[in-house]
């Protein structure tokens, strides 16, 4: 194995990348990017390499004029959801002025919004 100095953390690698620990992870799993394991604890390393290959990705998808595309979203789900926003804005304006959002939510759901 390479010396440590050769590895980040996910948080440092996080952190260089300006991404979120669990994008990393995500990556992972994805193959993405490749990340070592310590040998005892299973905690993951981040090879200085796979930090520096992924800088030079993004950097030439930003010159390049590359733009992050949101996952399509499914119609149905989507009209399903702005269905259920409507009916919630109606039941909503109906309220009783006294009445609180988890009083609400017990009348709506049968139970308590917090524990």
């Amino acid at each position: 194995m390479p010396q440590p100095s050769n590895y980040l953390t996910l948080k440092q690698a996080a952190q260089q990348l300006g991404v979120h620990e669990q994008t990393l992870r995500s990556w992972e799993r994805q193959g993405l990017i490749h990340l070592a394991r310590l040998p005892k604890s299973g905690y993951r390393r981040v090879p200085v390499e796979e930090v520096q290959r992924i800088q030079t990705t993004m950097r030439a998808g930003q010159s390049a004029g590359v733009r992050m595309e949101l996952p399509q979203r499914d119609a149905a789900a989507l009209a399903h959801a702005e269905a259920l926003a409507t009916t919630v804005r109606a039941e909503l304006v109906d309220l009783a002025p006294t009445l609180t959002f988890d009083e609400f939510m017990q009348t709506r759901r049968g139970r308590t919004w917090l524990p």
